[in-house]
């Protein structure tokens, strides 16, 4: 709204500082979101380098058993019990709220398996197949784990984004607009102001000249 779309008068004077402490305060309430997304991400993203860490850890053993138990027992056998142990995963996808914001879970149930429900046996299958197939599955518990920290941490991240945008937008443009409007208001009706103090100076030395004329005239008669 520029001055020429707005009348400058103090009706419109008064919604203008109405409207400037609406959005003073609305920068307010959205620094104050944003410091707590920011508390969010931060506590999140340590979460996430420690959950991290141990995917890393558990996929290195997991590669290492791997590797041995193929050096040792041979690629076909690895396969077999691979194609033994094969099934469907135990998942449920959940969400949260936070901060208005919807954030997944992924709660798991017997990811990782006894060796007897893989269907080896532990007599008649190697120990290097057992362990390259826990450490597996320990590794897959763990991915479960991070996938929806690391998603959720980049919906967080785009949050703060987001608020921080709407704050530079009141701050940077909305903001100072409307204090120009107002400047300009106050300016015009000061002008108007002035001028009017300046007019009823102007009457009232007109009267006062008439009333000396006048007693001037009344003296002259007497």
């Amino acid at each position: 709204m520029s001055m020429d779309s707005i009348a400058p008068t103090r009706m419109n004077m008064l919604l203008l500082k109405g409207q400037i402490k609406m959005a003073s305060d609305g920068v307010g309430l959205l620094k104050g979101k944003r410091d707590a997304l920011m508390q969010e991400l931060l506590t999140r993203a340590r979460q996430l380098r420690d959950m991290r860490d141990e995917l890393h850890d558990r996929g290195r053993a997991a590669g290492d058993a791997m590797t041995m138990a193929r050096a040792v027992r041979g690629t076909p056998e690895l396969k077999s019990a691979a194609v033994a142990g094969r099934r469907s995963l135990n998942l449920t996808v959940g969400s949260e709220k936070v901060w208005g914001l919807e954030l997944g879970r992924i709660d798991q149930k017997g990811v990782v398996r006894t060796p007897a429900k893989r269907g080896m046996g532990l007599l008649d299958t190697s120990a290097h197949i057992h362990e390259a197939s826990e450490c597996a599955e320990q590794m897959l518990a763990q991915l479960f784990i991070c996938a929806p920290l690391e998603r959720n941490l980049q919906i967080v991240g785009e949050e703060v984004k987001k608020v921080s945008r709407r704050i530079n937008a009141l701050e940077e443009y909305l903001l100072p607009r409307l204090r120009g409007q107002m400047r300009a208001i106050a300016s015009v009706l000061d002008e108007r102001e002035r001028e009017d103090t300046f007019r009823l100076k102007k009457i009232k030395g007109k009267k006062a000249a008439q009333k000396r004329k006048a007693k001037e005239a009344a003296e002259e008669q007497v």
